[in-house]
């Protein structure tokens, strides 16, 4: 089991001992499965929980390994992941390290697939079928799971298991920090299902794959998803397409990510006068315990707004 050292205390006078103890690193891939950690590690002091990529990178579409991240792979003990091929960048970095055990969050949880530009999820198919955790972020599997809430305690709960299984001396802990963490979780449920009222069957188009999850939880409709990031601008036909759907089907608003930089949104609006929303795939943010409550929370009011 790799160990990192973790150097604490302030200054101390000459000839004194810097106080060491050695805390287990946890390696997190990336910001939704960090704030997941961090809440069942909660005052555990045994336990370092490090975020792979930083926390303002956004989605993990064209991430790139870095060395940074290559050493935290070997000071850590264990790697959670999203799974469900969201973390396909890593794969050959973590099965090189010897004695990491990775978690796969994603176990046991219903993917949307099948996903075309029309936002069509077509069937869903579990996250343990065979090497599910090894496809590729692409049409087929929608691996952005932690938008639904439902998802996210699925989530929780492995992380819980993968590391009671792992360090069986801290179970009880985890399991405390668990039940915590599941009671705001439902809670949040509650509000969510509050939202959904007003919410459901309103018609939308995306610039993120992510939001199909959240469409799934408060029952509004995308009907069309434009992924700039992957395929670069829609052509003129492409938007000219886009301006009718929105003229002639009550499409109700335009939701895209903080890092969105295209200008199809912008055209959109331009040529129909639909308004555009920011909505957070809580791929970036603070790290606070709190923090996945807090922005699913925002987006359900900016959703409400959007649609009413």
């Amino acid at each position: 089991m790799a160990l990192s050292l973790v150097f604490t205390g302030g200054c101390v006078g000459v000839g004194n001992d810097v106080e060491k103890t050695e805390k287990i690193t946890i390696a997190t891939s990336f910001y939704p499965v960090y704030i997941f950690t961090l809440n069942i590690v909660d005052g555990i002091d045994a336990f370092e929980v490090k975020c792979m990529a930083e926390q303002n990178i956004g989605c993990l579409h064209d991430y790139t390994l870095t060395s940074k991240d290559v050493r935290l792979l070997n000071d850590a003990a264990v790697l959670v992941i999203n799974g469900a091929g969201m973390e396909s960048f890593v794969e050959d970095a973590y099965k090189n390290v010897e004695d990491l055990s990775v978690i796969d969050s994603s176990t046991g949880i219903e993917l949307l697939c099948g996903e075309n530009e029309h936002g069509d999820n077509g069937n869903s198919h579990n996250a343990d079928n065979e090497n599910s955790h090894n496809h590729s972020h692409n049409h087929t599997d929608n691996s952005h799971i932690w938008l639904s809430v439902e998802n996210a305690k699925k989530q929780v709960e492995n992380i819980k298991n993968g590391l009671s299984e792992q360090f069986p001396e801290y179970r009880y802990l985890f399991f405390k920090n668990y039940e915590a963490y599941i009671k705001r979780l439902e809670a949040l449920e509650e509000t969510q299902k509050e939202y959904s009222s007003a919410i459901t069957d309103k018609k939308v188009i995306s610039f993120h794959k992510a939001y199909d999850y959240l469409a799934m939880d408060l029952g509004f409709q995308v009907v069309a998803c434009v992924e700039s990031d992957e395929g670069g601008e829609p052509s003129a036909k492409k938007l000219a397409e886009l301006t009718k759907h929105i003229k002639e089907d009550e499409i109700c608003a335009l939701f895209i990510e903080p890092q969105y930089t295209g200008s199809a949104a912008e055209i959109l609006k331009n040529e129909t006068g639909i308004n555009i929303y920011v909505i957070n795939p809580v791929t970036s943010g603070e790290a606070s315990l709190t923090a996945y409550e807090d922005i699913m929370k925002e987006n359900y009011e900016l959703i409400l707004k959007a649609v009413k």
